[in-house]
């Protein structure tokens, strides 16, 4: 690996309801093989709509040359007697490079909007850096399909 590669600058961006529109073809990538893992509980545009009308929010990982590398998705969820922020998809590559940039602006955006903490519901490899942000394994989840 290059040296301009290693000391990539990279920054996190909220992409604003209003943009998403002009945005999501260039979106739209990162975020499929995450709404595929859904399991037919999400489309592409059902997750659009969401983000138009300002349900859940799209985050971009990009560095200092507009290259994107990471798209994630997160909602605010409402329990009754907690509010947390949910990161719900996340596509990209190169998470080793990102992943602690992102976590601290959504850490930061969570307290900003009152949440109590962030909650996450990913493939197992995640873990290993979720762990060293302070998350704990509170639960896993399994599913079974009926087929039709």
């Amino acid at each position: 690996m290059n040296a301009a590669v290693e000391d990539m600058q990279t920054f996190v961006s909220l992409v604003p309801p209003m943009h998403i529109e002009s945005a999501w073809p260039s979106l739209e990538e990162y975020l499929l093989p995450a709404v595929e893992r859904s399991n037919g509980r999400w489309t592409m545009e059902a997750l659009k709509m969401w983000a138009l009308q300002n349900e859940k929010q799209v985050w971009i990982v990009f560095d200092d040359s507009k290259t994107i590398h990471c798209v994630a998705v997160t909602q605010n969820v409402v329990y009754p007697a907690s509010r947390m922020l949910s990161i719900e998809f996340l596509g990209g590559a190169g998470l080793d490079k990102w992943a602690f940039k992102l976590l601290d602006v959504l850490n930061s955006w969570a307290k900003d909007s009152g949440c109590n903490g962030i909650e996450a519901t990913a493939r197992l490899g995640f873990w290993k850096w979720l762990e060293k942000d302070g998350f704990d394994k509170a639960y896993t989840v399994f599913e079974k399909r009926f087929e039709q």
